[in-house]
């Protein structure tokens, strides 16, 4: 018995013991653990799956330039890079087997986007843009885990994760009018379409209008729109529906589709 041997290591293995001679099953055979042997320090191996929500990390820092070109009075192009510079080594654990993988990765960010905007007359203006995050983080995280199951039974086997696609986000709206806070009785209307797929998204997505969890691996649609109904004054609202996972997402028995419920924010905003 070396010196490392402790009380619950000694306890957990006359416990064994105990069940093997005594053919003793406590909670029915069941592996969780035992909350009276916990009490007493003993922790027993157990064999399961644990499920665990997927994480993007934000950027601590990053490095971006952007270019842009105006064609007339009405049309104009942008083009914009993004890079995190200083990430720490992200390390991801994924079940392959009886064993679990490890994936490694010193880059998060290395996105690339293009967009275009498009006046016609005074009060409408059609935008779009488009991007890709190409980094292996993005790849790995727009994957699939790779699930071994037999037909009419509820055993899913996991044997590892492959990678998916450079994933990649694309976003079209259409804005109607401008509710300018020095002008009482203006307004301004807006709908719009995005498509992010899981690993192109890294939050703070820059609206008031729909929270980041609409934005990570889900394509929706927000209408929403301003009035300003005295001076300094304006009131807003918006509305995001039709949001759902574009690609599926791991569960206890296997993977599945989802879907999001509708988003409604109300807001009112006063300068002083």
């Amino acid at each position: 018995m070396d010196g490392h041997t402790t009380h619950g290591d000694m306890a957990a293995t006359l416990f064994e013991a105990i069940k093997i001679m005594a053919g003793w099953s406590p909670e029915d055979g069941s592996e969780m653990q035992l909350h009276l042997l916990e009490a007493m320090g003993i922790l027993l191996p157990q064999w399961g799956t644990v499920l665990v929500q997927d994480q993007i990390p934000p950027i601590d820092k990053a490095v971006f330039a952007q270019a842009k070109h105006q064609f007339g009075d009405d049309f104009g192009v942008q083009a914009w890079y993004l890079r995190s510079v200083g990430d720490d080594t992200h390390s991801i654990a994924y079940a392959n087997g009886d064993h679990n993988d490890v994936a490694s990765f010193d880059q998060l960010a290395n996105v690339i986007g293009l967009g275009a905007t498009w006046r016609i007359g005074d009060n409408i203006r059609l935008s779009y843009d488009w991007g890709q995050n190409r980094t292996d983080f993005g790849r790995f995280m727009n994957g699939n885990t790779i699930y071994q199951h037999e037909s009419g039974t509820s055993d899913f086997d996991i044997a590892g994760r492959s990678n998916g696609g450079t994933p990649r986000f694309w976003v079209a709206r259409i804005d109607i009018g401008k509710a300018d806070t020095d002008k009482p009785g203006s307004w301004n209307a807006f709908a719009d379409y995005k498509y992010f797929q899981h690993g192109s998204f890294f939050g703070g997505n820059g609206t008031e209008g729909v929270p980041d969890r609409y934005m990570d691996g889900i394509k929706s649609f927000t209408i929403g729109g301003g009035y300003v109904p005295a001076k300094d004054f304006l009131l807003e609202a918006f509305y995001t529906f039709g949001a759902k996972g574009i690609g599926k997402r791991d569960t206890l028995y296997g993977p599945e589709t989802f879907t999001l419920g509708d988003y409604t924010r109300v807001q009112a905003t006063f300068k002083f």
